[in-house]
């Protein structure tokens, strides 16, 4: 059995200020053992330089900047902590865009003109709900590390439905019953209605949310 290296670390998303055990992902990633967050290895910053990142979220996007060890390498797939205007959020890298031209799924920091990275800590997945021969996608917003799984039953828009099937972002679907995905890995979940309720009691966190405000007009 190979053997797996634990280092201690700080972590910035649950422990920023004391160091807390880690398992070493990469030779440059860590994964937190206390809730699980990857992030890059701590490091002196020797060479630091300042590289543009565009983050999206949902359908908006915003240009931030991180600054980094100019020979630190980066990773399609890395995650770390960002500043998103007055907020701090957790960020995936989609691609790495060249001084030289193109994109790369991995480069020297010194050799990346922008980062293109998709915010993860709240994120909102598409879910294809299947009713009397006719499909309706609904937008369900949840924390990217909250898990889906095959056969699970969830309330949409007053409907019992059973996930049926998980597409994911790298292109692959599973259908095995059992099977958990994190919402940030999460392209589009497909369902099937079970059960009608007399009333709707679910209708996922956006319509919860415009409800709300509807009635305090009202009042």
């Amino acid at each position: 059995m190979d053997k797996i290296d634990v280092v201690e670390a700080a972590c910035p998303q649950c422990s920023p200020e004391e160091e807390v055990m880690h398992t070493v992902v990469k030779s440059h990633l860590l994964k937190c053992e206390q809730c699980g967050f990857i992030h890059r290895l701590p490091h002196e910053k020797k060479k630091a330089i300042k590289i543009k990142v565009i983050v999206s979220r949902g359908g908006a996007s915003s240009a931030q900047q991180l600054e980094v060890d100019a020979d630190e390498e980066l990773y399609a797939g890395d995650e770390f902590v960002i500043d998103v205007g007055e907020d701090v959020s957790g960020v995936r890298i989609q691609s790495l865009e060249l001084l030289t031209g193109g994109r790369s799924e991995r480069a020297k920091a010194k050799d990346v003109r922008t980062i293109w990275a998709r915010a993860i800590d709240e994120v909102v997945v598409k879910i294809a709900v299947q009713r009397l021969g006719e499909t309706q996608s609904l937008d369900y917003k949840v924390n990217g590390d909250y898990e889906f799984a095959i056969g699970d039953i969830m309330k949409l828009k007053g409907y019992e439905v059973r996930i049926s099937s998980i597409k994911v972002r790298d292109g692959g679907i599973f259908k095995r019953t059992g099977k958990a995905i994190k919402a940030k890995d999460v392209r589009r979940i497909y369902s099937k209605i079970i059960s009608q309720e007399r009333r709707a009691v679910g209708e996922g966190l956006r319509a919860s949310r415009k409800r709300s405000g509807e009635n305090a007009r009202k009042a």
